[in-house]
Formats: structure tokens, sequence, C-alpha cells
């Protein structure tokens, strides 16, 4: 299966204007008054930096058509929908697996980009999520897909090994997956060590019970060497894995004190491992066939 680029059509100039037309569907709006943020929100506004880097790589790997694409942990759809304005229906089928997949969001997305919308709970040693007796595995044929998306999702999970497992299954022989998730080594838990607070307040309480809670927040954080660990005990190749520097409170109001620390971040950016996120991308061996 040979890999098409896309370089001209992922240029920043086009991503840039993307943004700007941009029309997030009600799932995707932050609702106002929300007054953590200068301009009205959506998800693709808050986290362009991160979609943007994850085109741009992607576009190294997506497949002549026609093929699959498939979006782990896919609420609230904003990157099959970018994905939509790269390639049309007949060329490209579009499949978001995941969790807050309710009746509404499944027919925005079919009738807004021929997204298909599976329910699926990813992470099956999540005591709560169990309760919803939601199906674990995907309902998708094995080597169907031929690119996995997995962005900001890994770290919701009480261990990401059965989605990784699962993200291993339905990848065809040759395709490959795309992984992006903070950086727990990340400078901005450096200071807070150092100050005495733990790095760990974002993490889930661990008092946390909310069953009607399907956002969960971030169980664990991880380094770039278990993010690559994680995918090759999958049965994954790695590819190509970073460490980036992305700008998501850029629209966030803050106080002077925080503008600061922001500026004293800068310079550790030029040490990778300081940066605040990662990204991996692997390829399913051929053998696997």
């Amino acid at each position: 299966m040979s890999v098409t680029p896309r370089g001209e059509a992922l240029s920043w100039s086009w991503f840039e204007r993307v943004v700007r037309e941009y029309r997030p569907l009600s799932h995707e709006t932050i609702a106002p008054p929300d007054n953590r943020f200068l301009v009205r929100m959506n998800h693709l506004l808050k986290n362009r930096d991160r979609i943007w880097l994850a085109l741009r790589t992607a576009s190294r790997y997506f497949p002549d058509p026609p093929f699959t694409v498939a979006d782990l942990g896919t609420y609230p759809g904003s990157l099959l929908r970018l994905v939509r304005r790269l390639f049309p229906a007949e060329t490209c089928r579009l499949i978001g697996i995941g969790l807050m997949t309710g009746s509404e969001f499944a027919s925005d997305m079919q009738s807004d980009c021929q997204a298909t919308t599976l329910t699926v709970n990813l992470d099956p040693r999540n005591d709560q999520l169990r309760e919803k007796d939601y199906p674990t595995r995907i309902p998708l044929d094995d080597n169907s897909a031929h690119l996995v998306f997995g962005l900001e999702i890994i770290e919701h999970l009480v261990s990401p090994s059965h989605m990784l497992a699962e993200a291993y299954r339905i990848t065809a022989p040759g395709g490959h997956v795309l992984i992006t998730t903070p950086n727990v080594t990340r400078i901005g838990n450096v200071f807070k060590l150092m100050v005495g607070r733990s790095n760990f307040d974002r993490l889930i309480r661990p008092d946390y019970v909310n069953p009607d809670d399907e956002w969960r927040p971030h169980f664990r954080e991880y380094t770039l060497s278990e993010v690559v660990a994680f995918l090759e005990r999958a049965g994954f190749d790695v590819v190509e894995h970073r460490h980036f520097t992305e700008n998501d409170t850029r629209y966030n109001v803050k106080t002077i004190q925080q503008r600061l620390i922001d500026c004293v971040k800068i310079p550790f950016h030029a040490i990778p491992h300081l940066r605040g996120s990662l990204l991996a991308v692997a390829r399913k061996p051929r053998a696997a066939a």
C-alpha cells in the first residue's frame, strides 16, 4: 500500500483559513458565558496546534484511496470533520469510536461528514464505565482500518493496553496509528514540584465517583519512552516519535503572574523532554497479514 503525501493541501495557510472559517457543531462549542476565554471557544480553536501537527504528520501516511480512517475517542468530532475536507466520502470512510456518542452526535456526524459513530468502552478496567455495559470490542473487522488516530485519549484511561490492542487488531498490515498525549515531564510539572505543588493536580482524584461522567479526567500521564513501549507491546513498529510544544492557552484569560510563568517556560522548550506534549506514529507490520 503506497503512501500519498498531501503536503500542499495541508499547508499552514490552508489550516489557518480552515480554523478561521470553521463552523463548529454544537458538540464542539464551549458554551458561553465562559470567563476562561477571550473569544467564543470551540474544540478546534482551542486545540489547533495539536490537531495541525497530527494532520500534517498523518499526511505522510494516508494511503492511496479508497481507505478507512478510525478516530479513537472521537468526541466532539473535529478531527474527522477536518479529514473529510481532505478526502471525499467515495475515497475515504470515516469511523468515530468512543464514548459520549449519543444519537444526536451520531446523526450530526453522519449528516455533516458521512462519519459512522460507534459507542465503545475502550477502558474496560474502569469500574465505573463497566457498569454501563458498553461493548469493549470495536465492531469492525480485523485489518479494516488504514490510519487510526488516538489524540489525547490514553491519559484518560485506567490502562491504554486494551485500546492499543484493539487499534492493532483493526489496523491493516502496513497501516498506521497516530497517538498524542500530554508529557508528564513538561516544564510546567517541574515548576510545580520545585515550589512544593503536586504535578498530579490535573489527574482524577483517588476518591472520584461519578458513573454519569463519560468524560474522564486524566488518570495517568506518560513519558515518551512509555508511550513507545505501549505501542511496541501491542505489536506495532514505532516509525516516529517526538516531544512538541503547543499553545493551547493562547485564548485563555490569564493573570499577570500566569503570563510571566508562560514567558519563563519558553527557554526550557529547547530541551525536548521539557516540552508539553508527545506524538508517536507506529506501523502494523505487513507480516501480520
